[in-house]
């Protein structure tokens, strides 16, 4: 049986992908993007111009990316799909394809025929205001990181009515919109968008999306939401115990899951907002795979397949690969021990992340030296947040000692 990867290459070719023909998409800093996953394309002090739609249509290095891409070549920022393409025959290219295919019949076959660039779709961030210092994260997407690590150039990111001009000017035509942060609620912007696609008539024929920390309760928010053809609201939650305390600090989890039951709860009346649930695993997180997806059960929202588990790569030291085999070796065993209630269906999603992750060790650890380099990197690491934050890695995370006496 054929793999999506194979597919695709067999239809188009190895790299193409319909994202930098038809999406703008920045960081919280205002980097310009190939979509969510890549690299860096375009840092902000190579750019002269202040649009972000004048880079995404003439820029030569987006024009030098399509170029590539329609030839087959390799796309050096692309190397997180091509990655996960090798280690389970599927990727976040892969998924795009398939629903840009579902959404706009036709032009994928188009883009890849003509070369012709449609913007379709906008990936915008607002800034990097954010309530969360996240293990994983880092001062270009948490104004709380930045202040932390007295980090000036990131203190407070603010692109609300710059990323809000480029929604204004591009929304008729527009037929998914993501947004993530910082985080999303705390942003001016984020509200004004919303309104701005229900008071104009967009609403109707866009698929929303907003990846939230879920620290905020947005029932307020929920009628507008409720305006959009789709409104997909994804909640991170990267721990189902405690440990939640350490990887998303200042958080808990007592308050996480408070609102989650009050989101929950609240959503049911409103017939096109989904609600789901993603998990960024990273070296301190990964026995928290199977952990998470018990408490959605309990939550009554695993049964929908609406839970996404995504692998760290960056920053380097953070990969979860760096845990030992044991380590990996139990999740696998606690996943097929543990007696799935009726109608589960996020399986496929555990054990294809299992096999990236295999796939993620096995090449950190071609080269001994630099293993124990990211792992040099992790310690002080830990040791700089247990000076700041007063909180000690080993008292939150079982294995720690382990990975670093590999």
């Amino acid at each position: 049986m054929s793999t999506p990867s194979q597919n695709l290459i067999k239809k188009y070719n190895k790299s193409f992908c319909v994202k930098p023909f038809t999406e703008i998409s920045n960081s919280a800093v205002g980097h310009r993007q190939l979509c969510c996953r890549s690299e860096t394309l375009i840092y902000t002090d190579d750019v002269d111009s202040t649009s972000l739609t004048e880079d995404f249509f003439d820029h030569p290095k987006i024009n030098e990316v399509r170029r590539k891409m329609l030839a087959g070549e390799e796309v050096e920022e692309c190397w997180i799909c091509a990655d996960s393409e090798r280690a389970k025959g599927k990727s976040h290219r892969t998924f795009i394809m398939k629903e840009f295919e579902r959404m706009t019949p036709g032009l994928a076959e188009e883009i890849f025929e003509t070369g012709k660039v449609e913007l379709k779709s906008l990936d915008i961030r607002f800034g990097t205001k954010c309530n969360l210092a996240c293990v994983m994260c880092s001062p270009g997407s948490s104004s709380l990181i930045a202040k932390e690590e007295e980090d000036n150039e990131f203190q407070l990111v603010d692109l609300n009515d710059f990323s809000l001009d480029a929604i204004k000017q591009h929304s008729k035509g527009i037929t998914f919109f993501k947004t993530t942060g910082g985080e999303p609620m705390l942003l001016p912007a984020y509200k004004k968008t919303l309104e701005f696609f229900v008071e104009n008539g967009y609403a109707k024929d866009i698929e929303f999306t907003t990846i939230t920390n879920g620290t905020i309760d947005y029932s307020d928010l929920m009628p507008l939401m409720n305006e959009f053809k789709y409104f997909k609201i994804s909640h991170s939650i990267d721990a189902a115990d405690q440990s939640y305390n350490y990887v998303r600090w200042p958080g808990t989890m007592s308050r996480i899951q408070r609102i989650h039951q009050r989101i929950v709860e609240n959503s049911k009346q409103y017939k096109n907002i989904r609600l789901e649930f993603g998990a960024t695993i990273h070296v301190l997180n990964v026995d928290q795979v199977v952990k998470i997806s018990r408490y959605l059960t309990e939550l009554g929202q695993i049964t929908k397949n609406n839970y996404a588990v995504d692998m760290v790569y960056q920053p380097d030291y953070m990969q979860p690969g760096l845990v030992s085999k044991r380590v990996i070796d139990e999740l696998e065993e606690e996943y097929y021990a543990w007696d799935k209630p009726k109608g589960y269906q996020s399986g496929a999603e555990i054990i294809d992340f299992i096999k990236v992750l295999r796939y993620n060790y096995e090449k950190i650890n071609t080269n001994k030296e630099h293993k124990q380099e990211l792992l040099n990197k992790l310690e002080a690491k830990t040791l700089f947040w247990k000076a700041k934050r007063k909180l000690d890695v080993r008292d939150y995370i079982p294995y720690y000692e382990e990975i670093q006496n590999q």
